[in-house]
């Protein structure tokens, strides 16, 4: 079982994202030379599995495939956009592991 979905398409991306209510969405926005951050795939796949009913997904999403994402297409740090009930709530650059916890612990 994957904790994790890579969304492929704008479509995907507001199915998912935008029209799912109640639960909180991390979204790892990559680029297609470098594809998702394997330094903090530990970290969410902890959180996700300590989270248990917690309402909590994630997803990774190629920046270069999804045009709502154009303004982090050519970016070299990942950006890790948080998400809920259909609204961008947070956004960190870059792998910072206690931010990201921290910001996750508190939605």
């Amino acid at each position: 079982m994957s904790f994790q979905l890579d969304i492929q398409s704008e479509a995907t991306f507001k199915t998912e994202i935008l029209q799912t209510p109640g639960t909180l969405q991390v979204i790892e926005v990559y680029q297609s030379w470098s594809g998702p951050s394997r330094a903090i795939i530990s970290t969410f796949r902890r959180i996700y599995f300590d989270a248990g009913d917690k309402p909590l997904k994630f997803f990774t999403a190629c920046a270069d495939k999804i045009p709502i994402l154009k303004e982090y297409v050519g970016k070299c740090q990942p950006v890790f956009l948080f998400f809920k009930d259909g609204a961008q709530i947070e956004k960190v650059v870059g792998n910072n592991g206690p931010l990201l916890s921290s910001i996750i612990a508190k939605n």
